[in-house]
């Protein structure tokens, strides 16, 4: 198919011209704008404040004069604005020197300028002089001299200012967008953490499942696959609630537990003591989960004998304290990796790596051993409100 000549693609939508102040100051612009108009207003303010205290001939007409050069000033330290940008990608230095001989030489320039209109007791509103030649004999250079010193000393403090604002401004922004990288980092490795599941455990239940129905136990069957699609549900779809209470982390848990009971009716048996108070606490879901499935793999499923499991939950000054007891003994897995033997380790380095992406070095994991032959993992949690908002 010919393309039609007549045809031409519809201009985007979304694509329009610059304005006149973005193709001005096309870089930090409401910083450049601000402080340029707010060192020469100021210094307007200043040098038109005289006439308060000085009597000046023709007041009128210096008024006006006055405006038309710091319009000028203004316009020269656009010049100088535009210099600095477009050196600002070949580092500091560059931007130095640029506030040394091109700033001097747009300073002389100034003084000379000024010279030239104040050199004339022109009436009001009357420009015609400016358009005839210019005498450079008759100057007062060293008028000229001082004015281009005080200029430049202008110019070379705005252009300091500006570089040391933007510089500031860049920080700003870039730690803006660190944190905001630092905020999905931690949010993904959050989820990525929370949704570890441990997969034997699922294969196990569906396992038991299977044995209810082929023993004919449909009622115990059915509560069990009933209990495991909660608990999914739970683990799963819940990833809108990274903080739950400790009614419903303790809850969860418990659905856990008799998921597991299910398997060992006579092996395993859990004991919960939650104090009131604690209950409405804000935790991270499923932050104990790790040290239940620990105890549930290394009590029931490493030995023959019955297996209690107590977790208890209390408030201690500003801190929350929840521990998950079991028989046996725990050893402190090895701070390496690479050093740890398969299965040890890996539930409790998940827990401590949740607890630091959320609360720093506020909160921390206790391993223990009681000397009634008890193991005890415990976690303790600062106040809710130490939880990170940005880093």
């Amino acid at each position: 198919m010919k393309p039609n000549p007549s045809f031409r693609p519809a201009k985007d939508a979304g694509a329009q011209t610059p304005s006149l102040f973005n193709r001005l100051f096309p870089v930090n612009r409401d910083l450049a704008i601000k402080s340029i108009f707010g060192v020469w207003g100021a210094y307007f303010i200043f040098a038109t404040s005289r006439v308060l205290y000085v009597t000046q001939a023709n007041a009128d007409a210096l008024f006006v004069q006055r405006i038309l050069m710091t319009s000028i000033c203004i316009t020269f330290t656009w010049l100088l604005y535009r210099l600095l940008i477009s050196v600002r990608r070949n580092g500091m230095g560059a931007a130095i020197f640029m506030l040394t001989v091109p700033t001097m030489i747009l300073a002389n320039y100034i003084a000379v300028l000024d010279q030239i209109v104040f050199d004339h007791e022109a009436a009001l509103f009357d420009f015609a002089y400016l358009l005839k030649p210019v005498d450079f004999e008759s100057f007062d250079w060293a008028y000229v001299l001082d004015e281009a010193f005080t200029r430049y000393f202008i110019l070379a403090s705005w252009g300091a200012l500006y570089l040391a604002l933007s510089h500031s401004k860049d920080v700003q922004r870039m730690m803006v967008h660190s944190r905001q990288l630092e905020r999905v980092n931690r949010a993904s490795e959050l989820r990525a953490l929370r949704y570890q599941l441990n997969p034997h455990f699922v294969f196990n239940a569906l396992n038991s499942v299977s044995s209810l129905i082929i023993d004919r136990q449909n009622e115990q069957a059915e509560k069990l696959v009933d209990d495991l699609a909660d608990y999914m549900r739970a683990v799963l779809t819940g990833g809108a609630q990274d903080m739950i209470t400790v009614e419903q982390e303790i809850a969860q848990q418990v659905r856990y537990l008799e998921i597991e009971r299910m398997r060992f009716p006579q092996r395993l048996h859990y004991f919960v003591d939650i104090e009131p108070a604690a209950n409405d606490w804000s935790i991270p879901a499923l932050i104990i989960q790790p040290l239940i499935e620990n105890a549930v793999k290394f009590g029931v499923s490493g030995a023959d004998q019955p297996l209690n499991i107590i977790i208890s939950v209390r408030i201690e000054g500003d801190r929350l304290r929840i521990s998950v007891a079991n028989d046996g003994r725990v050893e402190i897995p090895p701070a390496e990796p690479s050093e740890r033997t398969a299965g040890t380790g890996t539930g409790l380095t998940n827990i401590q790596s949740r607890l630091r992406a959320l609360y720093g070095q506020n909160a921390s994991l206790l391993l223990a051993n009681s000397k009634d032959g008890m193991a005890i993992a415990t976690i303790v949690l600062p106040d809710p409100s130490l939880i990170f908002e940005d880093i």
